[in-house]
């Protein structure tokens, strides 16, 4: 028997075609597919490709439907993530997978860190109270004057992070661009701050982890690991049966996740104070940093409420003294 094909098609187009005219399930697996998911990493994607020859993959979705196809053409095409980051520079405050991200910018108001970049960039730090007061100023630096909703979203950032400007941190730069995002809101400073202050530190619901999570950053000073918390509140005795649930969990986190120091600040935000929760080997020296003495693992700091000026300054000559007395 001879099989005639009928094709508009030339000679050389047409035996080409021939050669894919094979049924979809003499190509295909059916069984054992390897599959990948919308949220899986790229690195974990070129792992199990490494380790297999097919030619594409199925990507499903959340009810394991086919959203798409992947092959090693697009690993070896794939474009890094862009990112800027904002009121931090130290890789472990940031996301996880950063080192496969490429950074356009950094806007920060605190010490410079690790965080290294393959190019030149925009990297804009100020000794300023807030990273929102770099912000607005940004803006009105090129022309761009804030709607009233992101105008009273930077003031209450300048407002939290300054303690309403009573903070150490604070500059004569954030109150004047502070007065001047809140004529754009249409807002009374005091009375604004009164009510977020309120409802931002009710601890109405929180569970002793929850509030060590809450604004919690890791430092890691002369490759020392250090973590600290901090939670503003407005009632100091509202936190008091909590301690001992606190500082157990601090012990934990000590020990499982490798810290030297583990600091939780209970900031009184109205008396300029805050409680100092402490845990690790140096505890004691800790407080002693602060001229103060350790008391159930705990000492109280007049006019202490900024972590970053207050507080990280004298543990790193701390970690410093007790490097420098082992070395």
């Amino acid at each position: 028997k001879v099989t005639i094909v009928s094709t508009p098609h030339d000679t050389f187009t047409a035996s080409r075609l021939i050669t894919q005219s094979v049924p979809v399930r003499e190509v295909m697996t059916s069984e054992n597919i390897v599959k990948f998911s919308l949220d899986d990493l790229v690195e974990n994607v070129r792992e199990h490709m490494s380790q297999t020859r097919y030619r594409s993959y199925p990507v499903v979705d959340h009810n394991n439907r086919v959203a798409g196809l992947i092959s090693r053409y697009h690993l070896i095409s794939s474009t890094k993530k862009k990112v800027i980051l904002v009121d931090h520079n130290e890789r472990s405050q940031s996301v996880d997978g950063l080192e496969d991200c490429e950074i356009l910018e950094i806007i920060d108001h605190h010490r410079i860190g690790d965080v290294f970049t393959g190019n030149p960039i925009y990297f804009r730090n100020e000794p300023v109270g807030s990273t929102s007061t770099i912000v607005a100023s940004i803006m009105f630096e090129n022309g761009r004057r804030p709607s009233k909703k992101i105008a009273g979203a930077l003031a209450a950032a300048i407002i939290s992070d300054t303690l309403l400007l009573k903070s150490p941190t604070s500059t004569n730069t954030d109150r004047i661009m502070l007065e001047r995002l809140a004529r754009i809101a249409n807002l009374n400073i005091e009375e604004f701050a009164y009510v977020m202050f309120k409802a931002g530190t009710s601890l109405a619901g929180s569970t002793p982890q929850q509030l060590l999570d809450r604004d919690f950053k890791l430092f890691t000073i002369n490759e020392v690991k250090v973590g600290i918390s901090q939670v503003n509140t407005m009632d100091l005795d509202s936190i008091k049966d909590l301690k001992p649930d606190l500082i157990s969990i601090m012990e934990n986190k000590l020990k499982e996740e490798g810290y030297s120091v583990f600091m939780l600040m209970l900031t009184d935000i109205f008396n300029e104070a805050s409680e100092i929760l402490v845990v690790g080997p140096h505890k004691e020296e800790v407080a002693e940093a602060f001229g103060k003495k350790l008391v159930n693992n705990s000492f109280y700091a007049e006019g202490v409420v900024s972590r970053k000026k207050q507080v990280v300054p004298p543990i790193t000559n701390l970690i410093t003294k007790v490097k420098e007395l082992q070395d």
